[in-house]
């Protein structure tokens, strides 16, 4: 029996404003909903359960705003681009929209595992832009995490590749680059809220941290 043609396709989308509130696996839920009332034809998994061929980028912290998020489908039929991401973007709730669609899509996944990430993390005042700056060039800087009755100590180490501080109107901002998933190198989320409880009193400045951009090592 002939197998049906099966397209990759990876949807690359934002998340910003109310919608950097919306946990990753109900995000998830959101876009796949999204797709099933626009009627595609897509592969589905054999087995018991029977789910779409969708796989998703790595988790997007809560509160964080992205401008890098993606997920890959795998349609029967070949896409109109142009009017899925006009569809999709009708279909997605406020906050959230595709930016491009990348079709046909190849995996290209390296052996190496992690990402790479940028992000840009906003401040009111120089000082405590300068203050959080010092901390993530600083490869000896440390925090603690309490897990299951036990703490756990990581430092910074190679985390964080770049932080370059620049002023922006009224706001400050600290460009950073970041590797993760790799084995005891602390996620953005863990360094980031180290980095809120570093600042002490001066965490209020910190009002805005956006991923701006995201590539597999």
């Amino acid at each position: 029996m002939n197998q049906p043609a099966e397209y990759k396709t990876r949807i690359n989308y934002s998340k910003t404003r109310q919608a950097r509130y919306i946990a990753h696996l109900d995000t998830i839920d959101v876009i796949c909903k999204a797709l099933r009332r626009l009627q595609l034809s897509y592969a589905v998994t054999q087995g018991c359960h029977v789910r779409p061929k969708i796989s998703f980028g790595p988790p997007l912290p809560l509160g964080h705003a992205s401008y890098c998020e993606y997920f890959v489908i795998t349609l029967n039929q070949e896409p109109d681009v142009e009017w899925l991401k006009n569809a999709l973007n009708k279909e997605m709730p406020q906050g959230m929209e595709v930016i491009s669609i990348e079709h046909p899509w190849s995996d290209k996944k390296s052996s190496a595992g992690g990402e790479w990430v940028q992000y840009q993390l906003y401040f009111k005042s120089s000082a405590t832009a300068e203050q959080a700056q010092s901390y993530l060039l600083n490869p000896d800087s440390s925090f603690e995490i309490q897990r299951k009755g036990q703490n756990k100590r990581y430092v910074l180490g190679k985390a964080v590749q770049k932080a370059e501080l620049s002023g922006q109107g009224d706001a400050w901002l600290l460009t950073a680059e970041f590797i993760q998933g790799i084995a005891d190198v602390p996620s953005v989320s863990k360094i980031v809220t180290a980095l809120a409880g570093h600042l002490g009193a001066s965490r209020d400045d910190f009002y805005l941290l956006e991923r701006t951009s995201l590539k597999e090592l």
